[in-house]
């Protein structure tokens, strides 16, 4: 409850030091406005003289102007221009006024004033009984930043980053698993997976590295055995890569569930360029030196329908591969962007459609 004394306490300074401040400007508005008139009023008065002077006014005139004109200087002489700057003043407080409302209106609702404190160390003290993911990767973080050679540490926090997409920690968490244990086939291979799940399904040098490690190990690893050929499709390979998907399926049982991936990438391979539904980048590139209306008509109605056939149907990877190229040749970075957002969030869990994505999102310039 300190916390709270401490905030009303800010609030209140901050608040009086805020009217302190607009009073005086007020007070000053205020005098400042009454001179002013004076001025006017005087100047009035001369007027009136030179008036009667040249003729321009006739005595009973000039007395009448000056009664009216006198009148005036005395109530703005009496009141001082008060009440001009106390509206103002009141005017620069009504904000003053309404931050510290709204603050705590805003907080009532979106906010947990209810809650007691929460001290770092109590929530590090409570972390297993509370189910605390973050305070529990945190200690063991800790651990290991005394304790780097603790292979057991970094065996137990490898699946909490692997589980919050954290793969660079990851990669950094495996390295150390194999510099202490020795390193096995299983896990080079799953280094590998994991670089290639931080490059959004492209496989990097150290990925490619960490396959063959593996495969040096066991041969006949199917996890290490998929990310070569794949590394190998994506250097252009596309021989090399064909007979290792060949050769990976033909050793595959019949129940694997990576079959279906493998099979793909054999067809894209034998077959690149395929026909597939939608604008091709031919097309596009032709509609593009059209006049305005013609190019409407048919690049919207091919992309639009390509778009929409994907909404309804989001497995279709040849779709998406090339809606994202279609925005692109026509000038639509941010559309490209957001269909290969769509399309990596559709393919999540198949790593060989990601590995195509991330292969397009290079050639294009895309993140």
């Amino acid at each position: 409850m300190e916390i709270w004394f401490i905030f009303a306490g800010l609030s209140l300074l901050t608040v009086v030091a805020l009217i302190w401040g607009a009073r005086r400007m007020g007070s000053t508005l205020g005098t400042d406005s009454a001179s002013a008139q004076m001025a006017i009023y005087k100047d009035q008065l001369t007027e009136i003289e030179a008036d009667l002077a040249r003729g321009l006014l006739a005595p009973q005139e000039a007395d009448a102007h000056r009664a009216e004109v006198a009148r005036r200087l005395l109530a703005v002489n009496a009141e001082g221009g008060l009440p001009s700057g106390r509206a103002r003043s009141w005017l620069l407080l009504l904000p003053v006024l309404l931050v510290p409302l709204i603050a705590f209106a805003i907080y009532a609702r979106t906010g947990a004033p209810s809650l007691p404190d929460l001290p770092q160390a109590e929530r590090m003290a409570n972390a297993e009984r509370t189910g605390d993911l973050e305070a529990m990767i945190y200690k063991v973080e800790q651990h290991l930043q005394a304790n780097p050679d603790d292979a057991a540490g970094w065996e137990v926090i490898l699946p909490s980053y692997n589980a919050m997409a954290r793969y660079d920690d990851a990669a950094r968490a495996m390295r150390q698993i194999i510099r202490l244990k020795g390193g096995s086939a299983e896990q080079y291979a799953d280094l590998a997976e994991i670089l290639v799940f931080s490059g959004n399904g492209l496989v990097p040098a150290d990925g490619m590295a960490a396959a063959r490690d593996a495969l040096k190990l066991d041969p006949k690893n199917s996890k290490a055995r998929y990310y070569e050929a794949l590394g190998l499709s994506q250097d252009n390979q596309h021989a090399a890569a064909l007979a290792a998907f060949e050769n990976l399926l033909a050793d595959a049982p019949a129940d694997a569930p990576w079959r279906a991936a493998v099979e793909k990438q054999i067809a894209n391979l034998k077959n690149p360029k395929a026909v597939q539904p939608g604008p091709s980048q031919q097309q596009v590139q032709d509609a593009a030196g059209m006049n305005a209306g013609d190019q409407e008509a048919m690049i919207r109605s091919m992309v639009d329908g390509l778009a929409a056939k994907l909404e309804a149907d989001p497995n279709n990877l040849d779709g998406w591969l090339r809606l994202i190229r279609a925005r692109v040749v026509l000038k639509e970075p941010d559309a490209a962007q957001a269909a290969l957002e769509k399309a990596r969030g559709t393919f999540e869990k198949d790593q060989g459609a990601l590995s195509e994505l991330g292969a397009l999102a290079q050639e294009l310039g895309l993140k």
